[in-house]
C-alpha cells in the first residue's frame, strides 16, 4: 500500500506519493554479518552490467536473482533458464534458439524464441550456468562480448537485458583447469556475489529464525511464534550444512508444533538426532532422554565456546547472552573444568 504525504510547494499544499518499499531481501541475505552485508552490497549495484551469484546447495540463488531484478527492472521480463536441467541440444534451443550460423559480422544469429530474445529489456537468469556445454558457453562468451546479435535473419539487435548467472563457488577453480571457459567467466563479472554459508555466520541465524516464524505465520494464518533465547543459541550452534533449505525444512516442522507459541530449546533439540559440533568429545545419542539431551549440549556448547575464546570468562559470557555469575554456575552445574594443556593437545 501506498502511504501519501503532504508537502507545500511556493504557498501550495501537494500529495506526495511516498515511493513504494522495495522487494523482501531473500532469507539468504538477511543479517548483520560481514559476509550478509558484502553480499547485500553486491547484489544492490545498479547497471546493465552481468552479475555472477555464487552459492552452495541450499543457499537458492534464484531467491538472489530475483530480488535484484525486483529493485532495477521490476516492470521487465524476468527469464528463468536451468542450465542444468536439459542435454545440451535442449539448452542450446532454449538459451539460444538452437543451432544457428553466426549472423553477419561476425554477430551471432538468435532463433526468435529464444529466452535471450525473450528477456528483452528485463532480466536472464541463468542459474547453474557451470552446466554448460562448451559450445553454448562459447556462443554465450561472444553474445556478451559483443552485446547484439541478429535475431531471427533480421538486423543486428541491441541485447539490453541483463544477464545473472549462478554457479557453485567452485567455478572459478574450474575456469583455471580449462572445465569451463575463462573469458565466459570474465564476462559475467569480476566482482562476483557471494552468497555466504549459515555455518560461516551464526549470528544471523536468529534474525532469520525470526524471518521464517513470520513467512509460516503469514502462510498459516497464526500468530508469529516467538524464539527463546536459548532456542536461539541452539540454532546458532548447528552447522546446517543445506543452508537455507535445511532451515526452512527444521523451523517449519518446528513451527508446526509449536502453532504459533513460543519455540523453546527443547522444541529444537527434539529433532536434532546428536550434537553438532564437530570434534566433540561427547555425542548425543538417539536414545536419550530430552532432559539428558539438553544437558549434553549445554556442556558441549559451553565447551566449545569457552575454547573459542581461550576460556576468557567476560568474553565467553558475552557470546552467550549470561552473566559471569551464571556462566560460572552452570560450569559447576554440567561439570565443565578447564582441562591440562596436554589434555588439550598443546605442546
Amino acid at each position: 500500500m501506498h502511504t501519501t504525504a503532504t508537502v507545500r510547494t511556493r504557498g501550495r499544499r501537494l500529495a506526495a506519493r511516498a515511493p513504494a518499499p522495495g522487494p523482501a531481501l531473500p532469507l539468504a541475505l538477511i543479517g548483520e554479518s560481514t559476509a550478509a552485508r558484502r553480499a547485500r552490497e553486491a547484489l544492490d549495484r545498479p547497471g546493465a552490467a552481468p552479475l555472477l551469484i555464487l552459492a552452495e546447495d541450499g543457499l537458492d540463488p534464484a531467491d538472489a536473482a530475483r530480488y535484484v531484478h525486483e529493485r532495477f527492472r521490476a516492470a521487465e521480463p524476468f527469464i528463468h533458464v536451468d542450465c542444468a536441467r536439459q542435454d545440451g541440444e535442449a539448452i542450446e534451443a532454449a538459451l539460444l534458439g538452437g543451432r544457428t550460423r553466426t549472423g553477419g559480422g561476425d554477430l551471432e544469429a538468435l532463433g526468435p524464441g529464444s529466452a535471450v530474445a525473450a528477456a528483452r529489456r528485463g532480466t536472464l537468469f541463468l542459474e547453474n550456468v557451470g552446466e554448460l556445454p562448451a559450445a553454448v558457453q562459447r556462443r554465450l562468451a561472444r553474445l556478451l562480448r559483443d552485446g547484439e546479435a541478429r535475431v531471427g535473419g533480421r538486423d543486428r539487435v541491441r541485447l539490453s537485458a541483463r544477464v545473472i548467472a549462478s554457479a557453485h563457488p567452485g567455478l572459478q577453480a574450474d575456469a583455471r583447469d580449462g572445465r569451463f571457459r575463462a573469458d565466459l567467466l570474465r564476462r559475467l563479472g569480476t566482482a562476483p556475489a557471494l552468497l555466504p554459508p549459515l555455518r560461516l555466520r551464526p549470528e544471523d541465524l536468529p534474525a532469520m529464525a525470526r524471518r521464517v516464524a513470520e513467512d509460516v505465520s503469514a502462510a498459516s494464518g497464526t500468530p508469529v511464534a516467538a524464539f527463546t533465547q536459548p532456542a536461539l543459541t541452539v540454532l546458532a550452534a548447528l552447522p546446517w550444512t543445506g543452508n537455507v533449505a535445511e532451515l526452512r525444512s527444521t523451523l517449519g516442522r518446528v513451527l508446526r508444533d509449536v502453532a504459533g507459541a513460543l519455540v523453546r530449546q527443547e522444541d529444537v533439540l527434539h529433532l536434532l538426532p546428536i550434537a553438532p559440533f564437530q570434534g566433540s568429545a561427547a555425542r548425543v545419542k538417539p536414545m536419550l532422554s530430552l532432559r539428558e539431551a539438553r544437558e549434553r549440549f549445554e556442556r558441549d556448547y559451553i565447551a566449545a565456546v569457552l575454547e573459542q575464546h581461550d576460556w576468557r570468562m567476560s568474553d565467553a559470557a558475552r557470546t552467550l547472552g549470561i552473566e559471569r555469575a551464571n556462566l560460572h554456575r552452570k560450569m559447576r552445574q554440567l561439570g565443565i573444568a578447564r582441562s591440562a594443556p596436554a589434555e588439550r593437545g598443546r605442546p
